[in-house]
């Protein structure tokens, strides 16, 4: 696959991606002269799971809170490790943004690798001689 940083509008829509991700995912699967950029697909689909990733740990974490804060004070307890949640997804969306907007493949830990065989990548340091 191609390792160049593609164009400044690549980038550009590649780095708002990420704080976008609901509306850039589905522009890119209906728009077809997007498709064929690497550097935008990469930044795409690893904006989309990052996104879902937080969606849904947000999800479990709030209703968790919810739920245990009926019982006394573990609720409460709880809040400083949704907060903490919360700054780990804004840092993370950030530096997949900045990434990008520099024209960096960024990697961000268990979602890259996740969403590596989409992209139809072998992982960095596996080298195959045919």
């Amino acid at each position: 696959m191609d390792n160049s940083p593609g164009s400044a509008e690549d980038r550009l829509l590649a780095a708002l991606a990420y704080p976008y991700w609901y509306l850039a995912f589905p522009i890119y699967l209906l728009a077809p002269r997007y498709q064929q950029r690497p550097f935008l697909k990469y930044h795409v689909f690893q904006s989309f799971c990052l996104g879902m990733a937080v969606l849904w740990g947000g999800v479990t974490l709030w209703t968790t809170a919810a739920i245990l804060g009926k019982f006394g004070a573990f609720g409460l307890l709880l809040y400083p490790f949704i907060k903490l949640a919360e700054w780990v997804a804004f840092i993370l969306t950030w530096y997949g943004a900045a990434g990008a907007w520099l024209g960096n493949r960024t990697e961000i830990p268990y979602i890259t690798e996740f969403v590596r065989p989409f992209l139809h990548e072998r992982p960095k340091g596996n080298s195959d001689a045919q």
